[in-house]
């Protein structure tokens, strides 16, 4: 066969082309329909034959002509004679009503429509056309003279519709060049004309022109697929062999079906692409070690881009990494990864996805307001420096060291919920690569009766052996607990005609079975009649109230809060239900310590009857014990730490990377040229959700774009701090531990209202390992911040302290303070305790207590999801503040501890001693003049309250379905710990933080002089404030 339509000279014009291909094929099977075979020849008959049918109707060209047939051959036909006649192809569903496909009609002005013997009589005004196949070989000699037009390279060859977000459909204009150019591609086009091609796709898609048009160009059979068939993933497998198919484009959606059941299925296809979502890992991996395709290509393209713009041949080294890259952009196609100012973004900094060349829409059909913000001139991107037509596609991206782009997922799809921004496809990816589920869809509900979002995952199972509780604690694993969704099983999972998930669909459904409980599917948990006392019901019915997805009928008395899905914020309204309905107030941490249905309701029923014995004894017990034993198996190395400075070295090992201060200390760090490389630990599976949460952090904090040369010097290492050799092989834990010049330890587990137990495996356990990891190999430089809250509540100490000094040790606070503390702040003292205790006998380690990290001095950026940000925020909303005298939260700004923690660990001889990174105390700021300050700066009025009746404003404010930030936190602000005072009221009078340590650190550092002072500031404050305003 002549392949001189491969040549980029050779024109779009895909009539000529194909009627040229029937000229030189002849009797060689073109589509083969059940029964039914259609040569080449007479392929190109009939559709002539229809063309000139059109052309009695006076058709101009580009006239759209619709296309209403059955899936097969008769549609092909169809399309053929549409191009064929110089028009345009309208593909219509028909399993769509009459009143949609006579909207689309009218939208595209067409009142010409093909149809087949089925859809004849559909009630559509258009006047209707009949496709007829000829089999009679005679007709074939008669020929059609001046069939098929020559069509212009701008030629438009269909218009295909998408759903519209305002409900009304959207057209969008497709060039028959941006077909061909997908023909002409190397990576995607069928290697010969005696290939067999599948055809799968609806129609009105466009993958189908896949299957139909890049076939025909390359003189290939069509052999049409039965699209239920596809549906059962055994019938299909062996329906792709009899039919001797070598090549396919599949919905990753179905691909995911299919390599469960049978991941065999495609190992005689050359090629195999999936198209329309992101593929699922595992089902590549699966599919990749059993038979696989000749090639199995991950294919991303919006249909403004016309099927595909860019592909990726998948292999196990890519699923061995963790990321399936959507590739690099396909033949006559450019794409672009661009900031918010339509700049490049360098290395693997995140941006928008942007794509042009020749498969680009010419735009939406009549339309011009939505193609103007769609498809916009970016100048400055080619080496004319001439502007250029992209289309924007609202999906967000990286370039990883290959130059294959990564897909990270939509920017629509990102939702706020309890103050967090939360991309729901970074859930749905993680919750895919448990290996656990078949389908899901990540929504954000409102229920009627629930005075919050909820974040919700809807899923159906792989296999009849997964539940809840395994995927619960994979997803606790790899995601942040603001992230973590509650779960909600269907028995099946609505899908689009082209095989993707219908999210609006399972948002609906979900919404009804939350709606309605009796129509939740609870088959699969058996019905056990329990014999209950007062307070298993009560509590039954408050829990089922809380998580609001679970059923009364899944909880039992073994059930486990947690397991079940609740989180702080749950835990929050579990608190308050207990008090409203049965009187009883219970600390945070009685929630996590009796976390069952039957022991949360047996330690009701003993608070019923006496009063609860005081404890603190116990935990003072349980962290004296930890704080004296737990180092003690610590070797301490003989020599001295390595000289990280030295030639050769400058390898740094950091965790807390995706938190607030290790972004920036990981931004300065990488800027420093005694710096060779960064590697940053990061709670995930694979190096790609790793890879991603690191640069969410950084796009959350809005670091500036980094340059391919500072962004060379980060490596993550993706594992968990908590585990024995932070989750790494043997192999690779040595490796790392050979490699590190200096530690810098940043990570803990934040939490409130979690006991001491709750934070113990991440705060103590994880310290521990890093410190096990500093003397592993060799003796390298450790430092370890901690923070102030490892003093506890000082204003408890009789004696009055009214300074702390660095070098004084927290042992007596164990005694007066600490009891008082959250489980966090006991997990600080603790830590510091065991470094403490280690740096005494000679530990190479430095200690920092930070204060509390506002923002950052430069734009006002600051973690809108700490205490701090919520607390202001709401305050500032409610116009009400707690009166707290004397009390202070020691603020400051971001980038002096980031600069100063640097500054201090660029000299051994700092090692050994701790550092109060906090202002000085004359320019410490409490927290009543700070509400003042936020008062005058954002010109609102503030009125302080008493606490007690301030903590009563927030929560009627809760009741009353306000939006309140600090919700998670009530338990912790309203929970009594000593005599009627909560645990914030215990600092008043607290101690000031001396800092002799860090400020004679500081002075001999080269660079000292460029440091900003410490505290913040009213400048700081006033764009601190414009910041968390402004945060939607």
């Amino acid at each position: 066969m002549d392949y001189s339509f491969l040549s980029e000279s050779g024109g779009a014009d895909i009539g000529q082309f194909i009627a040229g291909n029937a000229s030189r094929l002849g009797s060689k099977t073109a589509i083969v329909d059940k029964q039914l075979l259609i040569s080449y020849s007479e392929l190109d008959l009939a559709a002539k034959a229809l063309a000139l049918e059109l052309l009695r109707h006076g058709i101009m060209p580009e006239y759209p002509v619709g296309i209403l047939t059955g899936f097969g051959a008769h549609h092909i036909v169809a399309q053929l004679a549409v191009v064929y006649a110089g028009a345009t192809c309208v593909p219509l569903d028909p399993i769509r009503p009459d009143r949609d496909l006579e909207l689309q009609l009218q939208l595209a002005k067409s009142r010409l429509l093909i149809t087949d013997e089925s859809c004849h009589g559909r009630g559509l005004s258009a006047h209707k056309i009949p496709v007829v196949v000829s089999r009679d070989p005679a007709d074939g000699e008669k020929g059609v003279p001046g069939l098929p037009r020559t069509l212009p390279s701008d030629f438009r060859s269909h218009i295909l519709f998408t759903s519209g977000t305002t409900g009304k459909p959207k057209g969008v204009q497709i060039h028959a060049r941006g077909i061909m150019r997908l023909a002409r591609d190397e990576t995607c086009k069928p290697d010969s004309s005696e290939e067999v091609i599948g055809h799968l796709n609806n129609t009105c898609f466009d993958l189908s022109l896949v299957d139909t048009w890049v076939a025909l160009l390359h003189g290939a059979t069509i052999t049409i697929l039965d699209r239920q068939e596809a549906l059962s993933p055994d019938i299909f497998a062996r329906t792709l062999k009899e039919r001797q198919v070598t090549y396919l484009l599949i919905p990753a959606a179905l691909f995911r079906v299919i390599a469960a059941a049978c991941p065999m299925a495609f190992s005689e296809c050359k090629t195999l692409i999936l198209g329309a979502e992101a593929p699922d890992m595992n089902s590549c991996k699966v599919v990749l070690e059993n038979g696989p395709p000749g090639r199995l290509i991950n294919g991303y393209g919006p249909t403004e881009s016309c099927i595909l713009a860019l592909a990726h041949v998948i292999t196990l080294d890519d699923v061995a990494k963790g990321f399936l890259p959507i590739g690099k952009p396909i033949n006559q196609t450019v794409s672009y990864v661009l900031d918010e100012s339509l700049r490049r973004v360098a290395g693997k900094n995140t941006g928008e996805l942007y794509l042009g060349g020749q498969g680009l829409s010419r735009g939406y059909l009549d339309n011009p307001e939505a193609t103007q913000k769609a498809f916009i001139p970016v100048s400055g991107l080619t080496c004319s420096g001439d502007a250029i037509s992209l289309y924007r596609t609202g999906d967000l991206a990286y370039t990883d060291d290959a130059n294959n782009v990564v897909w990270l997922g939509r920017k629509d799809r990102e939702v706020k919920i309890r103050g967090y921004r939360i991309n729901l496809d970074v859930i749905e990816t993680e919750l895919y690569l448990t290996g656990l589920i078949k389908t899901v869809a990540a929504v954000r509900a409102e229920p009627l009766g629930s005075n919050a979002p909820l974040l919700v995952a809807c899923i159906t199972y792989a296999s009849p052996e997964s539940s809840n509780d395994a995927l619960l604690a994979e997803a606790r694993a790899r995601l942040p607990s603001y992230m973590v969704p509650q779960l909600v099983q269907f028995e099946k999972m609505p899908l689009t005609p082209n095989g993707k998930v219908n999210r609006k669909e399972a948002h609906k459904l979900l919404m009804a079975m939350l709606h309605d409980p009796q129509s939740r599917d609870v088959r699969d948990e058996p019905r056990a009649v329990l014999d209950l006392t007062a307070s298993e019901k009560v509590l039954r019915v408050l829990w089922s109230r809380s998580l609001f997805t679970v059923p009364e009928e899944h909880i039992r008395l073994e059930s486990d809060f947690f397991t079940l899905g609740a989180t702080s914020l749950h835990v929050a309204s579990l608190i308050a239900g207990i008090r409203a309905e049965l009187d009883i107030s219970l600390p945070v941490r009685q929630i996590y310590e009796h976390s069952t249905l039957h022991a949360l309701a047996s330690l009701l029923d003993r608070k019923k009857s006496e009063h609860a014995a005081d404890d603190l004894d116990k935990i003072k017990d349980v962290l004296r014990n930890d704080a004296e034993t737990l180092w003690r198996d610590i070797p301490i190395p003989k020599g001295p730490p390595v000289d990280w400075l030295s030639t050769g070295e400058g390898k740094v090992f950091l965790t807390g990377a995706t938190g607030f201060v290790g972004a920036y200390l990981l931004f300065e760090l990488i800027q420093s040229p005694e710096v060779r490389a960064v590697r940053c630990l990061v709670r995930a599976k694979t190096p790609r959700s790793a890879f991603k949460k690191l640069s969410q952090n950084f796009h959350k904090y809005r670091l500036p774009n980094l340059s391919e040369e500072l962004m060379s010097k980060i490596v993550v290492v993706p594992g968990d701090l908590s585990q024995a050799r932070l989750g790494l092989s043997e192999a690779e834990y040595h490796e790392l531990a050979t490699w590190t010049s200096i530690i810098y330890h940043l990570a803990a587990q934040v939490n409130y209202n979690e006991p001491y137990t709750a934070t113990r495996d991440a705060n103590i356990s994880g310290t521990l390992n890093i410190l096990r990891l500093a003397v592993c190999s060799r003796s390298k430089p450790l430092h370890y911040t901690s923070s102030i809250a490892a003093f506890g509540p000082t204003g408890l100490i009789r004696e009055q302290v009214k300074e702390l000094s660095e070098d004084d040790p927290l042992t007596p606070y164990l005694e007066t303070t600490i009891p008082y503390e959250m489980g966090y702040g006991q997990s600080q003292w603790v830590s510091d305790e065991v470094v403490s205790h280690l740096m005494r006998r000679g530990f190479p380690a430095a200690v920092y207590r930070l204060g509390v990290v506002l923002c950052n001095s430069g734009d006002g950026v600051g973690n809108p999801d700490d205490f701090a940000s919520r607390l202001l925020a709401d305050c500032l909303r409610l116009g009400i503040y707690p009166s707290l005298p004397n009390q202070r939260k020691e603020l400051l700004p971001v980038d002096y501890v980031a600069s100063a923690m640097r500054l201090i660990s660029l000299r051994n001889d700092n090692l050994g001693k701790a550092y109060h990174i906090t202002p000085d105390a004359q320019s410490s700021i409490d927290m009543n003049e700070l509400f003042r300050l936020a008062a005058k700066l954002c010109h609102v009025d503030l009125v302080g309250l008493p606490y007690a009746e301030w903590v009563e404003r927030l929560r009627r404010a809760d009741q009353s379905g306000a939006n309140l930030l600090l919700k998670p936190l009530l338990p912790m602000l309203e929970e009594r710990v000593y005599g009627e005072r909560a645990r914030w009221e215990l600092y008043e009078g607290m101690a000031r933080f001396k800092n002799d340590n860090t400020a004679a650190a500081l002075k001999k550092a080269e660079g000292y002089e460029g440091l900003r002072p410490a505290a913040i500031d009213a400048n700081d404050l006033r764009k601190y404030f414009h910041f968390l305003l402004g945060v939607d």
